[in-house]
């Protein structure tokens, strides 16, 4: 994530977490431009598009930045149906940008995943859920980026009612981190007032609450 090996020309990030899938991709993607907004350094493709058209997977590795500088070519939502263009342009890659493939869930049979597992010039980085052991480090990480201490109760509560999507529980600390203000220290009822529980929150969740009528729990 810090260094991508030079050899590698694509790097396949996947699994059931999009919001630490998203967070991976960018991290990969600053390694090599600054700015992911800037047109001439980045292209962005749709999956759908490089399946109906391999060549311009190729096209876009392979121009050149007006403005100097390696491009990076970030491809969303990715399935086995652009696995086609993968392979031709991982056994004649053009050009020396990166390109960093965004996808949901692969499990061992899927050839996409397979493609980027043996290629040498390839790399395939799956996304797990985040666990209990993981989530108090995560939670203090982001709230030292904005000088925020944490109550041992506190950090226990909140990891036991975070960690179902990455992105969603660094929102709910930065939420927690700007109502508790810098250089100061959330306790058990700043946290209790201010995140919600999304670490149980599943299908057999609203399953329930739309067959029981539990309007409150439906939108929730």
């Amino acid at each position: 994530l810090k260094a991508p090996a030079p050899a590698v020309r694509a790097i396949l990030v996947y699994g059931a977490d999009a919001g630490l899938v998203r967070e991976r991709v960018e991290m990969l993607m600053h390694t090599v431009v600054e700015d992911l907004a800037d047109p001439f350094r980045v292209a962005d493709l749709a999956g759908d598009t490089i399946a109906d058209d391999p060549a311009r997977l190729a096209d876009e590795a392979a121009a050149m930045a007006m403005t100097g500088g390696r491009r990076v070519v970030r491809v969303r939502d990715a399935g086995n149906d652009t696995t086609a263009a993968f392979q031709n342009f991982l056994g004649h890659p053009m050009g020396d940008a990166l390109v960093v493939v965004e996808a949901g869930e692969l499990d061992g049979r899927s050839a996409l995943r397979k493609l980027f597992e043996k290629a040498d010039n390839a790399a395939a980085l799956p996304c797990y859920r985040d666990e209990l052991r993981d989530l108090p480090a995560i939670i203090r990480e982001t709230l030292n980026r904005s000088q925020v201490k944490i109550e041992d109760d506190a950090l226990a509560w909140l990891a036991a009612r975070l960690g179902a999507d990455r992105a969603l529980t660094r929102g709910e600390i930065d939420k927690l981190a700007l109502y508790v203000g810098s250089g100061r220290t959330a306790t058990l009822e700043d946290a209790q007032a201010l995140v919600g529980d999304s670490a149980d929150v599943g299908l057999d969740d609203l399953a329930r609450a739309c067959a029981g009528g539990d309007v409150p729990a439906l939108e929730r």
